[in-house]
Protein backbone atom coordinates (compact mmCIF):
# COMPACT_ATOMS: atom_id res chain seq x y z
CA UNK A 1 0.00 0.00 0.00
CA UNK A 2 1.61 3.38 -1.52
CA UNK A 3 1.01 6.88 -0.38
CA UNK A 4 1.08 9.54 -2.79
CA UNK A 5 0.30 13.14 -2.81
CA UNK A 6 -2.65 14.22 -5.08
CA UNK A 7 -1.67 17.14 -7.56
CA UNK A 8 -4.68 19.20 -5.32
CA UNK A 9 -2.75 19.24 -2.71
CA UNK A 10 1.28 19.14 -4.07
CA UNK A 11 1.65 23.04 -4.75
CA UNK A 12 0.13 24.00 -1.19
CA UNK A 13 2.61 21.40 0.50
CA UNK A 14 5.50 22.60 -1.63
CA UNK A 15 4.74 25.74 -0.27
CA UNK A 16 4.36 25.09 3.34
CA UNK A 17 7.30 22.76 2.78
CA UNK A 18 9.20 25.60 1.09
CA UNK A 19 8.65 27.64 4.48
CA UNK A 20 10.23 25.44 7.26
CA UNK A 21 12.92 23.56 5.17
CA UNK A 22 15.19 22.47 7.49
CA UNK A 23 12.22 20.82 9.70
CA UNK A 24 10.43 19.65 6.37
CA UNK A 25 11.36 15.77 6.80
CA UNK A 26 11.09 15.42 10.50
CA UNK A 27 7.65 17.13 10.61
CA UNK A 28 6.37 14.95 7.99
CA UNK A 29 7.37 11.79 9.33
CA UNK A 30 5.78 12.83 12.75
CA UNK A 31 2.30 13.15 10.82
CA UNK A 32 2.44 10.63 9.12
CA UNK A 33 3.84 8.12 11.33
CA UNK A 34 1.23 9.31 14.42
CA UNK A 35 -2.30 10.33 12.79
CA UNK A 36 -1.80 9.65 9.01
CA UNK A 37 -1.02 6.04 9.49
CA UNK A 38 -3.99 5.61 11.83
CA UNK A 39 -6.44 7.69 9.96
CA UNK A 40 -5.80 4.81 6.60
CA UNK A 41 -5.81 1.61 9.23
CA UNK A 42 -8.82 3.05 10.23
CA UNK A 43 -10.07 3.64 6.63
CA UNK A 44 -9.18 0.19 5.93
CA UNK A 45 -11.02 -1.60 8.30
CA UNK A 46 -14.34 0.20 7.44
CA UNK A 47 -14.02 -1.53 4.15
CA UNK A 48 -13.23 -5.04 5.67
CA UNK A 49 -15.78 -7.72 4.53
CA UNK A 50 -17.44 -8.97 7.75
CA UNK A 51 -19.63 -12.58 7.28
CA UNK A 52 -22.47 -13.44 8.87
CA UNK A 53 -21.05 -16.60 10.21
CA UNK A 54 -19.87 -16.67 13.72
CA UNK A 55 -16.36 -16.63 14.27
CA UNK A 56 -14.00 -14.07 14.28
CA UNK A 57 -13.40 -11.30 11.85
CA UNK A 58 -10.32 -9.64 11.12
CA UNK A 59 -12.84 -6.21 11.16
CA UNK A 60 -13.16 -6.77 14.70
CA UNK A 61 -9.48 -7.32 15.28
CA UNK A 62 -6.17 -5.92 15.48
CA UNK A 63 -5.47 -6.88 12.15
CA UNK A 64 -3.06 -4.34 10.39
CA UNK A 65 -0.40 -3.30 12.09
CA UNK A 66 2.04 -0.16 10.80
CA UNK A 67 5.35 0.60 9.54
CA UNK A 68 7.14 3.74 9.68
CA UNK A 69 8.75 4.27 6.75
CA UNK A 70 10.96 8.20 5.90
CA UNK A 71 8.19 9.67 4.49
CA UNK A 72 5.51 7.33 4.70
CA UNK A 73 4.26 4.58 6.20
CA UNK A 74 3.17 0.73 5.08
CA UNK A 75 -0.11 -1.09 6.07
CA UNK A 76 -0.15 -4.63 6.34
CA UNK A 77 -1.42 -7.81 7.87
CA UNK A 78 -1.07 -8.31 11.21
CA UNK A 79 -0.05 -11.86 11.02
CA UNK A 80 -1.60 -13.36 8.02
CA UNK A 81 -2.50 -16.60 6.47
CA UNK A 82 1.27 -17.53 5.97
CA UNK A 83 1.95 -17.53 9.32
CA UNK A 84 -0.91 -18.70 11.06
CA UNK A 85 -3.24 -21.54 9.72
CA UNK A 86 -6.88 -20.61 10.42
CA UNK A 87 -5.84 -16.87 10.67
CA UNK A 88 -7.61 -14.08 8.20
CA UNK A 89 -6.29 -15.29 5.03
CA UNK A 90 -8.32 -12.81 2.64
CA UNK A 91 -6.19 -9.90 4.39
CA UNK A 92 -2.73 -11.89 2.23
CA UNK A 93 -4.25 -11.39 -1.06
CA UNK A 94 -6.88 -8.94 -0.65
CA UNK A 95 -7.45 -8.04 -4.23
CA UNK A 96 -7.93 -11.75 -5.41
CA UNK A 97 -11.08 -12.60 -4.19
CA UNK A 98 -9.56 -16.07 -2.60
CA UNK A 99 -11.33 -19.47 -1.86
CA UNK A 100 -15.12 -20.10 -2.45
CA UNK A 101 -16.37 -17.89 0.51
CA UNK A 102 -14.46 -15.26 -0.77
CA UNK A 103 -14.56 -15.13 -4.54
CA UNK A 104 -14.44 -11.80 -5.36
CA UNK A 105 -11.94 -9.17 -5.26
CA UNK A 106 -12.26 -6.70 -2.22
CA UNK A 107 -9.60 -3.94 -3.04
CA UNK A 108 -10.39 -2.91 0.41
CA UNK A 109 -6.45 -2.03 1.00
CA UNK A 110 -6.95 0.61 -1.66
CA UNK A 111 -10.16 2.14 -0.91
CA UNK A 112 -9.16 2.91 2.16
CA UNK A 113 -5.94 4.17 1.31
CA UNK A 114 -8.01 6.35 -1.14
CA UNK A 115 -10.42 7.30 0.97
CA UNK A 116 -7.54 9.02 3.21
CA UNK A 117 -5.89 10.81 0.60
CA UNK A 118 -7.20 14.33 0.98
CA UNK A 119 -7.26 13.71 4.84
CA UNK A 120 -3.19 12.51 4.44
CA UNK A 121 -2.77 16.06 2.84
CA UNK A 122 -4.41 18.00 5.31
CA UNK A 123 -2.64 16.28 8.40
CA UNK A 124 0.74 17.28 6.60
CA UNK A 125 0.07 20.58 5.75
CA UNK A 126 -1.27 21.27 9.44
CA UNK A 127 1.78 19.69 10.21
CA UNK A 128 3.70 22.09 8.73
CA UNK A 129 2.07 25.06 9.40
CA UNK A 130 2.29 24.30 12.98
CA UNK A 131 5.98 23.89 12.51
CA UNK A 132 5.95 27.28 10.83
CA UNK A 133 4.94 28.53 14.65
CA UNK A 134 7.28 27.00 16.37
Amino acid sequence: MKYDVTPKGQDDLIKAMQKVPEKTEELINKALHSSGGKEVSMAIIGFMPKSSRNKKHAKESNSLKQDDLNLGFRIYPRGGAARNKGSFGYLVFPNDGRGAKNPVAQGFFEKGLESKMDKLTQIVLEALEEGVKL
